[in-house]
């Protein structure tokens, strides 16, 4: 097969690797922002060139045939080499100017990320933000995200880390709450009162905790679950029991006593603490306005104080 015939089939090539991926027309027709039909006859017209079936369709799923599996090895590695040459034209580049894909857990996107993802698009009115802002886990080289913010101790593998700064999980209640229940001055205590935890899995309920010498598990008595920070926070607040938050999402209310930290010489094990890092793709091309971001978001964590003050645990 000639160039002249090639170069027609390259898009198609890209989009079936989209749909050999993803695993259906539908699916690879919103990541592309095409309608399905289209999708469908691009890899048609490719199957129809190559002279082979590249992909078995069912009602429910669709898989890559022994053939398809081979071509669609080819066709990635044919758009790894396109995206690795515009990245090198990129990375040559001192202009602030293109697409940044970025992605940051809710809460601290909210009020930790966001206002400083808007003073580096003011700053620089030339490069785009695609923000993700999602608790889910997200696989950056998967789903195309450039920068990714995480608030863990466990980095992705094989990704370039950047530590930005460090959270803690603060257990708190209002006032009134603790003046009719009582202050807890022991984990232990926790069964007796109403917690109001994450329930994003099943082992929500149950609080590890470790102070200089002691680790202890409690099994709480649910008063409520809900995943939404701002939720839980409104709860406590309306004397419903306690809850566990990173540090930031409740200094304020802390500081002015509106809630109480308690056991606070206690260390808290969870999601959503540990170090706030930025982690990127690894590569001997990284585009200018990626390297600009790291740099701008590392000076500006650099000059930002928001943890509450809490113990630390070797």
């Amino acid at each position: 097969m000639g160039n002249n015939e090639l170069i027609p089939l390259l898009p198609e090539m890209a989009i079936f690797v989209v749909v050999a991926e993803e695993g259906g027309f539908s699916k690879a027709g919103r990541k592309l922002g095409l309608a399905p039909s289209s999708v469908s006859r691009s890899v048609n017209r490719l199957e129809k060139a190559l002279h082979t079936k590249l992909l078995e369709r069912t009602t429910r799923q669709v898989k890559m045939s022994t053939a398809g599996a081979e071509v669609y090895t080819q066709c990635k590695s044919m758009l790894e080499s396109a995206k690795l040459a515009v990245r090198t034209v990129q990375c040559t580049q001192d202009e602030a100017v293109g697409v940044l894909r970025v992605a940051a857990p809710k809460a601290f996107a909210k009020q930790i990320l966001s206002p400083l993802l808007l003073d580096f698009m003011a700053a620089y009115p030339k490069i785009t933000i695609h923000f993700k802002v999602t608790d889910l886990y997200i696989d950056p080289i998967g789903e195309e995200i450039d920068v990714i913010f995480r608030l863990t101790d466990q980095p992705i593998e094989g990704l370039i880390s950047k530590t930005l700064a460090r959270t803690n999980l603060l257990m708190c209640a209002s006032s009134d709450y603790l003046e009719q229940f009582g202050v807890p001055g022991h984990p232990d205590d926790l069964e007796h009162h109403q917690c109001i935890v994450l329930g994003e899995w099943a082992g929500d309920n149950e609080w590890r905790l470790t102070s200089v010498n002691q680790t202890t598990v409690v099994k709480t008595n649910n008063r409520m679950s809900v995943n939404h920070t701002e939720i839980r926070k409104e709860a406590v607040l309306r004397n419903l029991g306690i809850a566990i938050f990173p540090d930031f999402t409740v200094q304020s209310e802390v500081r002015n006593g509106t809630l109480v930290q308690i056991l606070p010489d206690w260390h808290i094990a969870g999601n959503y603490s540990g170090e706030v890092i930025l982690q990127y793709a690894q590569s001997r091309y990284i585009p200018y306005q990626i390297r600009l971001f790291v740099d701008y978001m590392s000076e500006r964590f650099s000059k930002l104080s928001y943890n509450v003050i809490t113990p630390e645990f070797e």
